[in-house]
């Protein structure tokens, strides 16, 4: 059952939201197969899409850690933390699940992009469905790829 994970603390700059977001995948929720970041308020939250709902345990950890927490399995699962986090985290998670906005830190196929690639390729390998601007032939992936949800599609903007 996929499950959108919505955590804010409040980020006020991207740099930290985006270090925290990596730390998370890296050691709480490595299983995470796309992870964002959402402007929400002027601010920074994050998200995770999980093939499973994340365990009590797991959600215990992150309100511990001061995150509002919205876990989303297609209707509200758990709303928990500072109310007004809490808010901005169902924000991010809905925005992921639409898949209108947020900032794909970690994506299917990431970790194969190393160097130059077509844009052909790409979109074959990886979860990124789009290349802009159109006539782009090839784009040197250095791993760092960061592609943004636009109109229910992933996509990567060169340039």
């Amino acid at each position: 059952m996929t499950t959108w994970l919505g955590l804010n603390a409040g980020h006020e700059d991207r740099a930290t939201a985006d270090a925290v977001a990596v730390s998370l995948y890296e050691t709480l929720l490595f299983h995470a197969q796309v992870v964002c970041v959402h402007e929400v308020e002027g601010r920074h939250a994050i998200s995770f899409r999980l093939a499973d709902r994340p365990s009590e345990n797991t959600v215990s950890t992150l309100i511990e850690r001061g995150y509002g927490v919205a876990v989303h399995t297609g209707s509200l699962q758990r709303l928990a933390g500072p109310g007004e986090l809490a808010r901005g985290a169902l924000r991010a998670a809905l925005a992921h699940r639409d898949r209108r906005e947020g900032r794909a830190l970690r994506f299917p196929g990431q970790r194969t992009l190393r160097g130059r690639y077509g844009v052909s390729d790409i979109i074959a390998f990886s979860a990124i469905e789009e290349v802009l601007p159109h006539g782009v032939k090839s784009v040197d992936a250095r791993g760092d790829l960061q592609p943004t949800f636009v109109n229910g599609r992933l996509v990567l903007h060169c340039g």
